[in-house]
């Protein structure tokens, strides 16, 4: 893995998540709108003119929402094909209001289940266009009708549908926006440590856990590396604790500053940091570390660091944590300050 490789991802795609668990709600929206036409069909019967026109329009309606709720074809590159589903929405409200009774009849607010489905995943630009669209139609639908527009009663009621249609849309995605920038907010929180900005202990394992599989399948090592500061209680108790803070801030600015894109850096807890190097033997890892103790051998920061690899040393993320635990409680045992790995011989734990 290359210092340019990304880390599997802890980051909620409010966008991509929200496209993918819509889906199911697009669909009941579609097969809504196929009830009410056919509805309408049973209780005031098929239209003189164009009748199985709109019979055959509402059957290739549903049949193209059922393929693709069996397809389930969304996905985040494929944002596009929900546009599509909204856009022929829109031509199917449109076939239907010509074959019955028009933008003056009692459906015309159809046209709204297509700018909340816009408004829901495709943000305001999007349902804007959407409406322009429903506009056309609109004007489209009184010239086919042998209607005009230009009579106080059709501009009342054009003008009315769309400025709820704009409303709608506009405060429905305005709305979808700002819980996605709320959930976007508590994922930090719930995944950040709030003094270094680091991965706390929760994000660590959820997303060390996803490299461990990775390296299972493609079996390549990684290492696991467990650093303790050494004589932090000595610091808060002679400077006080905001000494203390800037003795861990420290070090956790020079772990980031050590670790490639693709390494896991975390506060683990209290004054213990973790770290996670993929593609990373034990040895390697150790280099990495002597070069970091060299760096502050001038300063007073002073840690001890345990170092555990897959699969030298256990073939499980557990007992890797465990092995590299137990590697730097030596390091502190034999004076601190310094890295150690323990024997491979004794990675069989638990």
């Amino acid at each position: 893995m290359s210092d340019q490789d990304p880390l599997p991802p802890l980051v909620w795609n409010s966008q991509r998540v929200q496209i993918q668990g819509f889906t199911t709600g697009l669909y009941q929206i579609e097969w809504l709108l196929v009830m009410l036409v056919t509805l309408y069909v049973v209780v005031m019967g098929l239209p003189e003119e164009g009748g199985w026109g709109l019979l055959l329009a509402t059957i290739a309606y549903f049949g193209f929402s059922l393929m693709a709720s069996r397809l389930r074809f969304f996905d985040d590159r494929q944002r596009w094909l929900l546009a599509i589903h909204t856009w022929i929405m829109i031509g199917f409200i449109t076939w239907f209001l010509y074959s019955t009774e028009g933008v003056t009849g009692p459906l015309a607010s159809l046209y709204l289940l297509a700018v909340v489905t816009s408004a829901l995943t495709l943000g305001v630009l999007a349902t804007l266009l959407e409406v322009a669209a429903i506009a056309a139609c609109y004007l489209l639908l009184f010239q086919l009708g042998g209607t005009t527009l230009m009579t106080p009663a059709n501009l009342a009621l054009v003008s009315t549908n769309l400025v709820v249609f704009l409303v709608v849309g506009y405060l429905t995605a305005a709305l979808v926006k700002a819980i996605q920038v709320s959930n976007r907010m508590l994922l930090a929180m719930a995944s950040q440590d709030p003094l270094t900005g680091l991965f706390n202990r929760r994000a660590f394992t959820d997303l060390a856990h996803t490299i461990h599989a990775m390296a299972e399948r493609s079996q390549r090592p990684y290492s696991v590396i467990v650093i303790d500061m050494d004589g932090l209680k000595a610091i808060n108790d002679s400077q006080g604790h905001e000494a203390g803070d800037r003795a861990i801030l420290d070090l956790a600015q020079r772990l980031k500053g050590c670790a490639r894109s693709s390494d896991l850096v975390a506060r683990h807890g209290g004054d213990e940091f973790v770290m996670l190097l993929p593609d990373t033997d034990a040895d390697g890892a150790r280099q990495l570390m002597k070069r970091l103790l060299a760096s502050v051998a001038s300063s007073e920061l002073q840690f001890s660091i345990g170092v555990a690899s897959y699969p030298e040393h256990g073939v499980r993320l557990e007992h890797l944590l465990v092995h590299a635990d137990r590697a730097m409680y030596e390091s502190k045992a034999s004076g601190g300050h310094r890295v150690s790995l323990q024997d491979p011989v004794q990675r069989e734990y638990g």
